[in-house]
């Protein structure tokens, strides 16, 4: 069955914390089965062992969340709606985000994906305003997990009843919460998590993790062209700030995708990129802060208007930068 301990015993965390399966015999009786027709069409599974969910529900969820996130409950609630994935992002009074998350509603709960120190600091964060309302919120940390999954035509899904609640992300890419220990392993074939964070960082997703909590205001990581800003649903806590700086266009930063082009060695270039948090132009100035990286794959919110200038990782020009496409703005010569 796939829980915790298993995966655990399994597998272990690379340099990021990501997870990372053994190979083992479990894992090589998945690949003789996926080479065989009768048993063929393996799900391509990643454990996001650095997330978890948070369900809230009861009779006043929807009113209770509609006053303190970005995004629009209603347009949740939409049963067309329910299994697709939603943003949105909960803020402080001045705008900065306390978390930002997937967000989707099973007919009953309602289930927030993001990672796990945020999940801790989002349930604190809103159970001071939940004593007003009929609500729950319950952190599934220790009771389910959080998959990422590949889909093609090949594949074989499993059945939906043993699934708590699935999050279509795109045409190939998806979402599962499912409790620990309910579903055979054999029906999925696990790989290493960078996948996803990269496939992530290609789309220009970045959830606030580690020290970044109420530092950024959600358009400074783009979360309104992941429509995970609602300007039209009415107040909501941050509500003011947010919508100020989207009519007015004062909106200076933003987040962009950037490779690194090194002459170093792999172990050199990890180090670099853990220890790096701005990016330099060629005077040595910083022009912005990085948020992610992985295997020289970075996303960053930049200062300025200028995201094709050549930067760097380091004040040193040792790790020149190339600016990337991501699929939600306008296309440039890169």
């Amino acid at each position: 069955m796939v829980s915790y301990s298993t995966l655990e015993q399994f597998g272990h965390y690379d340099t990021w914390g990501d997870y990372v399966p053994s190979v083992n015999e479990t894992s090589t009786e998945n690949s003789n089965k996926a080479n065989n027709k009768e048993t063929s069409g393996l799900i391509k599974t990643c454990w996001l062992n650095q997330f978890s969910a948070l369900k809230i529900y009861g009779p006043d969820a929807e009113r209770f969340l509609q006053g303190q996130l970005t995004c629009n409950l209603s347009d949740i609630n939409n049963e067309d709606n329910r299994k697709t994935v939603h943003y949105g992002a909960c803020c402080t009074a001045k705008g900065r985000i306390v978390a930002n998350f997937n967000i989707s509603f099973d007919g009953e709960n309602y289930w927030l994906i993001l990672p796990t120190k945020s999940a801790d600091i989002l349930d604190k964060h809103l159970q001071k305003y939940k004593v007003f309302f009929k609500a729950t919120i319950e952190n599934c940390k220790q009771s389910h997990l959080i998959l990422g999954q590949w889909l093609d035509t090949e594949t074989t899904e499993i059945s939906d009843n043993d699934i708590t609640q699935k999050l279509i992300i795109s045409n190939n890419r998806q979402m599962l919460i499912i409790k620990d220990q309910s579903i055979d392993d054999q029906s999925f074939d696990f790989i290493p998590t960078l996948e996803w964070q990269l496939a992530n960082i290609a789309d220009g997703i970045y959830f606030i993790d580690h020290d970044q909590h109420e530092q950024w205001i959600p358009q400074h990581i783009n979360w309104h062209k992941l429509e995970g800003i609602s300007f039209s649903k009415g107040c909501y806590t941050g509500q003011e700030i947010i919508a100020r700086l989207q009519y007015l266009g004062k909106i200076k930063k933003a987040l962009y995708h950037y490779s690194a082009i090194a002459e170093t060695t792999n172990l050199e270039q990890t180090t670099i990129e853990q220890t790096a948090t701005q990016l330099f132009d060629s005077q040595g100035k910083s022009q912005g802060h990085v948020v992610m990286q992985r295997n020289g794959e970075i996303l960053a919110v930049l200062n300025g208007e200028n995201p094709d200038i050549c930067l760097y990782l380091s004040d040193s020009k040792d790790f020149p930068l190339t600016l990337q496409n991501l699929p939600y703005t306008d296309k440039k010569d890169v």
